[in-house]
């Protein structure tokens, strides 16, 4: 039947002269951090394989199927387009430079050589997976992408040609993480989006479904080898980007197969391969080594966190939930009480206590840091804090959140403008201040030249190629696909290499890098003992509790291996919690969790505590914690 239909479309298509390879290995379910039947996910992974393979057919002349476990990088160059719809074996593998329970870094694992050039077409999170080595601006947003396109650059060729797109928009609700997040950036939102139908299922309607992801927008554009073409329902902000393209690569966020695709979005897949396969030879020049770099959209957010309208919008959100909580919570006490059934999911709220209310003076101090010192609860100098300063801000990989470059500043030129280096070369070859102008070339170049003579005619050969990019670690680069050009080589930041030394962890409080930190000990109780469980989260970080089949974040779980002679006692203690409108329940701050245990003798308790840390602006790959204790 297969071959058949295969047969019937390819008659109606005239099929595009490609050799594509499809390299397979994903299944339609979810698997990522989720409990899955291997049996049923195997039968899936051929299901894929055969939908992508007949696809693939339909609309060109050659087509190979493979699995991800046989491939290598070296096949693509026999091949017109590579689509990565599984996780080959890297070429290095990821490196976790640890102190104790904290990352003190990261090495990405490594799938291409830094030169790679061939047309690739990534499904779903393998934009990052295979890619953020190389520097990929198709990051881990969040892996929240469900099954409709919005804010679609229709006018793009992947929506011209070489096959016709039909596009039936349907204005639907305007995603609520979109409209969380529209008011930090000074954005005002529609209630009603028109979107495009891209899959027939997702995970929002059918529960275990792939769930696909999305990119964080701010700076994708920035270097000319990129292209944001389209966002997508998800549970981040309106730009999220789902479809877009880094030098030879494409990365198609949505994650279902041709069989679980709509006919009007099938053209368009099809297109986005046509078109990738023209970027034969293109290399990345801006490479965003770090996927939490900051961009300077950070200081309009920042902005808007230390304002009244903030913190009144922050207490009526608490005050509403509270209220809402509570009538809850009294309904299922009174089920309790009248000896009715109070399932698990209800259970969890004969625990629950209102979530306190913050005075604007501690709330300041969270969001504002150290400048509250400064300013406190004046919120006209918090504003003029960055108005003056935001041409000044600046991030760097490795290092989460804007610093402000104080030579940039005392220059009163913007580090986006290339006066900067032409200001900062004159201060070294006149003498006036040779420390200052050898900091800002080595800060915003990749170049470390030895005079500023060099760098005078780097600028003066290179000026019309010439462009600054965020994202690509607020540098100068140049235009060019030159391997050789100088000023592109980002090895002189030595990012991927191994310290001989880790730096160790200064505090056991959380970070940017560690927004989550877990300690775990067994205390004494009468009767028994108690597993105590801490979790210290980073201000504006959460976890999960509960997650409703709606959202495609993964719960807080606690695997408790005790010794012999020891038992749990009762249900485990929760603290507070916050409740999404889907009914999910998230922890933030600093909670403890109990787990009463009974018992006698002596022995080693093993505890694994499996997380998922989310803020407004990124969901981190999900994260296990072991513990082993005396008891």
């Amino acid at each position: 039947m297969l071959l058949m239909a295969t047969v019937a479309m390819s008659g109606a298509v005239k099929k595009t002269n490609l050799k594509v390879l499809y390299v397979g290995g994903h299944s339609n379910m979810e698997t990522y951090a989720t409990d899955y039947d291997s049996v049923a996910n195997a039968r899936s992974i051929e299901e894929r394989k055969a939908s992508f393979e007949q696809f693939l057919n339909t609309y060109f002349t050659t087509v190979k199927v493979i699995d991800a476990r046989d491939y290598s990088y070296l096949m693509s160059n026999d091949y017109d387009v590579t689509v990565m719809d599984g996780q080959p074996n890297p070429i290095e593998p990821r490196h976790d430079i640890m102190d104790g329970q904290r990352i003190v870094k990261r090495i990405e694992a490594k799938y291409f050589p830094d030169d790679f050039d061939r047309p690739v077409l990534t499904i779903a999170e393998l934009g990052k997976t295979i890619g953020g080595r190389l520097g990929l601006k198709t990051d881990w947003y969040c892996l929240c992408l469900d099954q409709w396109a919005l804010g679609m650059r229709t006018e793009h060729p992947i929506f011209k040609g070489p096959y016709k797109v039909t596009m039936t928009l349907v204005d639907r609700p305007t995603p609520d993480g979109a409209k969380e997040f529209a008011p930090m950036v000074g954005q005002t939102l529609p209630d009603m989006t028109p979107m495009w139908r891209v899959n027939t299922k997702g995970y929002m309607t059918d529960p275990n479904f792939k769930v696909g992801m999305v990119s964080r927008p701010w700076g994708f554009e920035d270097s000319p080898e990129a292209e944001w073409i389209s966002s997508g329902n998800c549970a981040k902000s309106i730009d999220a980007m789902a479809l877009g393209r880094h030098g030879s690569f494409f990365h198609w966020g949505f994650a279902a197969a041709p069989m679980d695709m709509t006919d009007e979005a099938k053209p368009l897949l099809a297109n986005a391969i046509v078109y990738i396969s023209k970027f034969a030879g293109q290399k990345i020049i801006a490479r965003k080594l770090y996927e939490g770099i900051a961009t300077r959209i950070e200081a309009k957010e920042n902005a808007y966190r230390v304002t009244r309208q903030c913190y009144d919008d922050y207490k009526a959100s608490i005050e509403d939930f509270n209220s809402r909580m509570q009538h809850f919570a009294d309904s299922i006490k009174a089920v309790a009480a009248a000896g009715g059934t109070v399932g698990e999911r209800e259970a969890m709220y004969l625990q629950w206590q209102p979530q306190p209310i913050p005075s604007r003076e501690d709330f300041l101090r969270e969001m504002a840091g150290p400048l509250y010192n400064d300013f406190g609860t004046n919120e006209a100098d918090y504003a003029k804090y960055y108005a003056e300063n935001t041409p000044y801000f600046y991030g760097e990989f490795g290092s989460y959140g804007l610093k402000l470059d104080e030579d940039a500043k005392s220059l009163a030129i913007p580090n986006n403008s290339l006066s900067l280096l032409e200001k900062a070369i004159d201060l070294w070859m006149t003498g006036k201040d040779v420390d200052k102008g050898r900091r800002l070339l080595e800060r915003y170049t990749l170049l470390r030249y030895d005079t500023p003579q060099q760098y005078r005619q780097w600028i003066t050969k290179n000026h019309d190629r010439l462009f600054f990019t965020e994202s690509g670690g607020w540098v100068w680069l140049v235009n060019s696909q030159d391997k050789n050009v100088e000023g592109n080589d980002y090895g002189v930041l030595h990012y991927n290499e191994v310290p001989e030394r880790p730096k160790p962890a200064i505090s056991q409080e959380p970070d940017r890098m560690n927004p989550v930190v877990v300690s775990a000990m067994v205390a004494d109780r009468p009767g028994g003992k108690d597993l105590v469980i801490r979790i210290k989260m980073l201000a504006g970080w959460h976890i999960y509790g509960y997650v409703s089949e709606q959202d495609p974040y993964i719960p807080t779980t606690f695997d408790i291996e005790l010794p012999e002679g020891w038992q749990k006692d009762g249900d485990m203690q929760l603290p507070r919690f916050r409740t999404e409108p889907t009914g999910t329940t998230l922890y933030e701050g600093d909670v403890v969790l109990r787990q009463p245990l009974k018992g006698s003798g002596h022995g080693t308790l093993r505890l694994t505590v499996n997380y998922q840390t989310c803020d407004n602006h990124a969901c981190l790959p999900p994260r296990d914690v072991v513990f082993t204790l005396e008891i």
